[in-house]
């Protein structure tokens, strides 16, 4: 595919703590950059961002619009500025990340007005998961309804997400980040149990309190951000159970492939990075419920369960240490082989180039 003009737009990009949206994008972005695209990413302005203000991200141009802060914190943020990027960038595709966010819908709109098509990637935000129902309900009649109808072509990361969305979409699941050299990294820890995530409903990290309770010999690491309402479930564990809060880079992979076991009792996930990143350092996991992440998981060889059945799976992977790491093992052969951004890379391209084609010939038609 010859190079193009690309805008992405995301809520969070090169954000410590931005979750799997602004973790993907940014390598998607960084990716297609290194595929020859000319490739800029509107977000909005966040504390912990990877450099200060505009700049370059991995040959990467960002624009960091400023917008209110109440509005960032509750993760639906708008950015001052929209409609001059996109009226004077000249983009050939536009790259919509998420559904409900201010973001997205300032951005379908310049796109509409400018003549720009684009694509949206959900990144599995379209089911409510029991927060903020009515909320989300109304943002979708307003505005997300309309960005989803008008995308010239929507991404799916599972089949399992494909079924949750009102339209026909393609499926692409997400790349995986191959770990650099560690250095010096801690023996595993026999019976240390670490969860990736946050306290949201569909996480279910207060699964994990029944786990410590039928084994009293086991630890728990908790990555992520987590409330006072979590915190307080896990106190009568004591030393047993450490939040670690959020962690990225080397600090996130050191603690990662120290664990003896990572446990992903998550519901609704259209996929899951975190069983991938711990079977790539050589630390097996166990994951629960069969949605998206289970999907692929399953695929890739992984050890995936019933919710009722984690605890028995658990178990089992902590006293055979061969089963765990052999499973670890075909995880990990499977996202090398599969899971590469590159790889990745290419398949959104090719949706790009699709558009774009089906545009200029619905144009030649129209000329004749």
């Amino acid at each position: 595919m010859k190079a193009r003009r690309v805008l992405h737009v995301t809520p969070f990009y090169a954000t410590p703590g931005g979750g799997g949206i602004a973790r993907a994008s940014e390598a998607l972005c960084a990716s297609l950059a290194r595929r020859g695209h000319e490739v800029t990413v509107v977000t909005a302005e966040s504390e912990g961002d990877v450099g200060e203000g505009d700049g370059s991200v991995d040959d990467v141009h960002v624009l960091r619009l400023p917008g209110p802060e109440w509005l960032r914190r509750r993760l639906v943020p708008f950015g001052r500025g929209m409609a001059q990027v996109v009226q004077e960038g000249g983009f050939d595709v536009a790259h919509l990340h998420g559904l409900r966010s201010g973001l997205v819908a300032q951005a379908a709109a310049a796109l509409v007005a400018r003549g720009t098509p684009w694509v949206v990637q959900p990144h599995g935000t379209y089911p409510h998961h029991g927060r903020w129902p009515l909320v989300k309900a109304g943002f979708d009649a307003l505005l997300g309804r309309r960005v989803l109808a008008q995308a010239r072509a929507v991404l799916a990361l599972s089949d399992a997400e494909k079924a949750d969305l009102p339209r026909a979409s393609v499926v692409i699941g997400s790349g995986v980040e191959i770990p650099g050299a560690l250095g010096p990294v801690p023996p595993r820890q026999h019976d240390l149990l670490v969860f990736v995530g946050s306290d949201a409903p569909q996480k279910r990290a207060s699964a994990l309190a029944g786990l410590l309770e039928r084994r009293p010999s086991s630890r728990l690491r908790l990555i992520g951000r987590f409330g006072p309402v979590l915190r307080h479930a896990f106190e009568r564990f004591g030393g047993r159970v450490e939040v670690a809060g959020l962690l990225s880079g080397p600090t996130l992979v050191r603690a990662l492939a120290e664990a003896a076991l990572l446990v992903h009792p998550a519901r609704g996930e259209a996929f899951g990075l975190a069983p991938f990143e711990a079977a790539l350092l050589g630390t097996p996991a166990v994951v629960a419920g069969g949605h998206g992440c289970g999907e692929w998981f399953s695929r890739a060889g992984g050890c995936v369960v019933s919710e009722g059945a984690l605890p028995d799976a658990a178990e089992r992977r902590l006293d055979d240490p061969a089963l765990a790491a052999a499973e670890a093992a075909a995880v990990a052969t499977f996202a090398r082989r599969d899971l590469v951004w590159d790889r990745v890379a290419a398949r959104v391209e090719d949706v790009y180039g699709q558009v774009l084609d089906a545009i200029g010939e619905r144009a030649d038609v129209a000329a004749r």
